[in-house]
């Protein structure tokens, strides 16, 4: 994978972590720091989706990137709140034709609360 690619998604990451941690005393704007940092990775997947589409990114550094940012989406997913912002997201891939009905299904029930769902 790309130094680059590595990079932001370690930004991303510590994004993600910055926004768990941020409290406040209004929820809403804790939800928004939560959401705003997890749709930054879904528009990273996204982009790179497209740069994958005009040959700028191999299918292995895309299939990389991707699982990479799952994998972060899905370890950051522990309440109700987490999973809602997660399965809008998984909404966009699919609608995006990213994921299949399958893949949406092991995503989730690979999540944190997956075991829930049963």
């Amino acid at each position: 994978m790309k130094k680059d690619i590595k990079e932001k998604i370690k930004i991303l990451s510590h994004q993600i972590d910055k926004a768990m941690k941020f409290e406040s005393e209004d929820e809403d704007e804790e939800y928004f720091a939560n959401k705003s940092s997890k749709d930054c990775v879904l528009n990273f997947i996204l982009e790179q989706h497209e740069n994958f589409k005009k040959d700028r990114v191999s299918r292995i550094e895309f299939t990389e990137l991707f699982d990479k940012c799952i994998l972060m989406l899905i370890n950051n997913t522990g309440c109700s709140e987490d999973f809602e912002i997660l399965e809008s997201i998984l909404d966009k891939l699919y609608s995006e034709k990213l994921i299949d009905e399958e893949t949406y299904s092991e995503i989730v029930n690979g999540s944190n609360l997956g075991r829930w769902l049963d």
